[in-house]
């Protein structure tokens, strides 16, 4: 087992190929073939020589195993025949013997060698081919890192792009906004120019009428008589005396109605009664109805609703009323409405997220305070009618000066706010219903409120009695309207029934002594508790739609209902 036994090598195959890309890939396979095959030339030539070895070795053992059967045997008949002396031959079987010992132990460690060096040999493979492995995982991780390097410049060019564009849009935005307000007051002043377009023509009207007025005493006997000269202007003279005599009437009780009111308390002549029939049905507005606020006094009042108008009516004549004016400029519905408690201006909170304040005499716009981010449910004079609190879908209360039109002061509330009652003239005590079913009072110089309470369902509505100790407090879910002592903080009835069903615009009121609560239902249903006695006082059903607001006549003789379907009705046993 000589050369033959060694391993043999391989071949080199001359591959003669014409062209110049062939010869180019052969060499590079001649070259990956040494250096892949030249670190393991030596591990396979010191496997050649030791197989070879082995092979020599294997051959003296089988030789060896021949002559030690005969030698053993030989061994065998001298130990039957122990007279029998050992011969040279003996001699040299027990020295090849030992000889046959240290050869099987050199052939146990060459075959040890061996197993070792198959081990190293397997294992080098094993590791050859996780080389292998791992250069085939390193192309394709080079290949996705590439991937998502490029993946992150587009993303990177694609967020300049976007902080571009929204800085663009920001910037538009500011310029919208800018162009909003400036349209606002635009649509206010066209607003103005019409009510003194309005004025002027009611001017000229009255002019005209005067004039036609001096033509007729022009025009009289005593002229004809000669009497021209004195009896003609003492004709225009009377007429303007008794113009300005009526005029200064006017103002003089004018003056004299809003010097009596000195306080904010709303003033009624003896109890309540409750009216047990309509007297009057008005239908002016051209869509729902949602608010109604009577003046202090109650010689006026205003009704508003989704037509985005304000709507004044007199009502110092009851049952019999009269339109006063109009009042435009709100972009949509008007949600909640107040009166100061001189007369003079009207407030009103609408969806278009603004509160307009109005003057009634002329019926201009005086004001318009910008803030709010959503539907404005409520609106309500306060601080001698110098300030307005508001209340928004937004989950904030605002603060208004009314003669600055700043806003003095925002309130984050936590929920959309429904209602509000002033329980002070100061606002250190401003109460708000709302969406989540809780109660909150503030101090109009604080930013977290004093006390909450929880109630039964969303409140949709507050209302405070007129001696300011009870608040009626209406709940849509549960359709209830608890009656809440405001000095303990805590409700000491509550007012339910069969059939009451409550909307989301659905406000109750008291009466002015506090004697009765109404409440209207979406069944055209009128439901009134005495407050005393805890038991509900029948009224008869003369709606046909569901009715969101009820509210008594400060007088306490009468109340108006609204009708979901463009109607109001007055309520009245006075003829």
């Amino acid at each position: 087992m000589g050369e033959s036994s060694k391993r043999k090598q391989p071949k080199t195959w001359e591959i003669v190929i014409s062209g110049t890309w062939p010869q180019q890939f052969v060499e590079k396979l001649r070259e990956r073939n040494n250096r892949e095959t030249a670190p393991y030339e030596d591990i396979f030539n010191s496997f050649a020589s030791l197989y070879s070895t082995l092979e020599q070795y294997r051959g003296k053992i089988k030789k060896l195993d021949y002559e030690n059967l005969k030698r053993q045997e030989d061994i065998k008949s001298i130990i039957n025949d122990p007279g029998k002396k050992l011969t040279e031959n003996d001699k040299n079987f027990l020295s090849l013997q030992q000889e046959n010992i240290q050869l099987i132990r050199q052939h146990e460690n060459t075959q040890r060698e061996m197993l070792r060096m198959a081990m190293k040999v397997k294992d080098v493979g094993s590791k050859e081919t996780q080389i292998i492995n791992l250069d085939g995982k390193c192309y394709r991780l080079e290949q996705e890192n590439g991937v998502l390097r490029d993946e992150f410049t587009t993303l990177q060019l694609m967020c300049r792009k976007l902080e571009e564009d929204n800085k663009n849009l920001l910037m538009e935005n500011q310029h919208m906004l800018e162009k909003i307000l400036l349209h606002k007051k635009e649509e206010a002043d066209v607003v103005n120019m019409h009510n003194d377009t309005m004025k002027k023509l009611k001017e000229h009207q009255m002019f005209y009428e005067l004039e036609s007025a001096r033509k007729e005493d022009s025009n009289s006997p005593e002229q004809s008589l000669g009497g021209i000269s004195n009896s003609g202007a003492g004709g225009r003279a009377g007429l303007f005396s008794r113009l300005f005599r009526k005029s200064e009437s006017e103002s003089e009780d004018h003056e004299s109605r809003h010097s009596s009111v000195s306080s904010r308390c709303r003033l009624y002549s003896g109890p309540a009664i409750i009216p047990s029939q309509v007297t009057n049905k008005v239908e002016q507005h051209s869509s729902e109805l949602y608010s109604l606020a009577f003046s202090y006094q109650g010689t006026m009042f205003a009704t508003g609703g989704a037509d985005k108008c304000v709507k004044l009516w007199r009502s110092s004549n009851l049952p019999n009323i009269d339109s006063i004016s109009t009042l435009t400029g709100c972009n949509a519905g008007v949600m909640s409405i107040d009166i100061d408690e001189r007369d003079q201006y009207v407030v009103a909170g609408s969806n278009d997220s603004a509160v307009r304040m109005w003057q009634v005499a002329g019926g201009q716009i005086r004001s318009t305070f910008m803030g709010h981010d959503n539907k404005i449910y409520c609106v309500k004079f306060y601080s001698h009618s110098q300030k307005i609190v508001s209340g928004s879908h937004d989950r904030t209360l605002r603060l208004w000066d009314v003669r600055t039109n700043k806003n003095i002061r925002t309130i984050f509330a936590r929920s959309s706010c429904h209602d509000l009652a002033v329980l002070s003239e100061q606002g250190t005590d401003i109460v708000s219903g709302h969406f989540d079913k809780r109660l909150r009072f503030w101090d109009e110089r604080q930013d977290t409120s004093s006390f909450e309470m929880l109630l039964d369902g969303r409140i949709t509505s507050l209302d405070l009695s007129g001696c300011g100790k009870y608040l009626a407090c209406s709940c849509k879910d549960a359709s209830t309207i608890k009656f809440i002592d405001l000095k303990l903080r805590q409700a000491i009835a509550t007012f339910t029934a069969d059939g009451l069903r409550m909307g989301e615009h659905t406000r109750c009121s008291f009466s002015p002594d506090g004697q009765y609560i109404a409440c209207g239902s979406t069944d055209g249903n009128i439901f009134v508790w005495n407050t005393r006695t805890l038991k509900r006082e029948e009224v008869p059903k003369m709606h046909n739609s569901a009715v969101p607001v009820v509210k008594w006549h400060p007088m306490g003789q009468a109340f108006i209902s609204l009708e979901k379907s463009k109607k109001f009705y007055v309520w009245s046993d006075l003829s």
